[in-house]
């Protein structure tokens, strides 16, 4: 069946609008052969990127340990126009995922030729608008057969992902939503596609950035929010099984899909209070 014109989508790449499914890297790329590329993940909600500075300065950062060229890559101006466009070009009309990658160009082996950097935007609709607080838990497990280590990229989004990926067929494997990852002190730091928080007594908890989890933009969105509500917050090396099983609730939150809560972890029962709280009040600084 022919495609209509407005079922088209597209890319972005290096600035230059491009039907999505045209090849656009061959096997000398960068990303492709070291994973030499990072990647923000962010949310588009009625014409606004939104938590846009503080992903542009985790991108710009994870660059700057990665030793990329920051100044080759546009401003934060010009690339929060790029997502708008593409957006639109789109026809999206409900809320929208955007992957931004940047890469280093060139070739090379492990010693790069440049430090130069390319970048592509993707864009997917997501169906609905706005955060909602979902009815349904998760039931999550721990996966610990591929410990994340501690690095000066831990904290940042990079296409090296092997133990996301891992984690992420655990789940398959065993009939879950989502699963927890370990850092290589057998703490638990995160999960495999978002932040980490649990409740206790009406404390929040959630494992330090130096624990070796994401420095999660939407992580940094939930402590705002427990602040405004007078919940206290204490950041730690990790959760143990029994931090977990002892708790009152375990939530998980991205900026894609907002805070999830955990209704199973083995035999252990949650429920959700201190979590949507949390995400009544996300919505209320979305709005304001």
């Amino acid at each position: 069946m022919e495609e209509k014109w407005y079922e088209r989508k597209f890319l972005v790449h290096d600035g230059i609008l491009i039907p999505a499914g045209r090849p656009l890297l061959d096997t000398s790329n960068r990303a492709f052969r070291y994973g030499d590329a990072v990647f923000e993940t962010v949310r588009v909600n009625k014409g606004r990127v939104l938590f846009w500075d503080r992903h542009y300065t985790r991108l710009i950062t994870a660059m700057s340990i990665l030793r990329m060229s920051v100044p080759s890559l546009p401003s934060k101006e010009q690339l929060h126009e790029s997502i708008i466009d593409l957006v639109v070009k789109n026809r999206i009309f409900y809320d929208a995922r955007i992957r931004l990658t940047v890469f280093r160009k060139g070739g090379g082996l492990y010693r790069p030729q440049k430090l130069q950097v390319s970048w592509i935007i993707e864009a997917e609709d997501l169906g609905h608008t706005g955060y909602t607080f979902p009815e349904r838990g998760l039931k999550v497990g721990i996966y610990t057969d591929f410990p994340k280590n501690l690095s000066p990229i831990s904290p940042f989004k990079s296409c090296s992902s092997i133990p996301y990926v891992l984690a992420g067929i655990f789940c398959d494997d065993n009939g879950l939503d989502d699963c927890l990852i370990i850092n290589d002190k057998g703490k638990i730091i995160e999960s495999y596609n978002s932040s980490l928080f649990w409740v206790k007594d009406n404390a929040v908890f959630t494992p330090l950035v130096s624990s070796g989890c994401i420095d999660g933009v939407y992580r940094k969105a939930v402590m705002d929010a427990a602040a405004k509500l007078g919940i206290n917050t204490t950041e730690n090396a990790g959760a143990t099984k029994d931090d977990l099983t002892n708790a009152d609730e375990i939530f998980l939150c991205n900026v894609i899909s907002g805070i999830r809560w955990v209704s199973a972890l083995d035999d252990r029962r949650y429920y959700a209070g201190v979590a949507k709280r949390l995400q009544q009040e996300i919505n209320n600084i979305c709005r304001s």
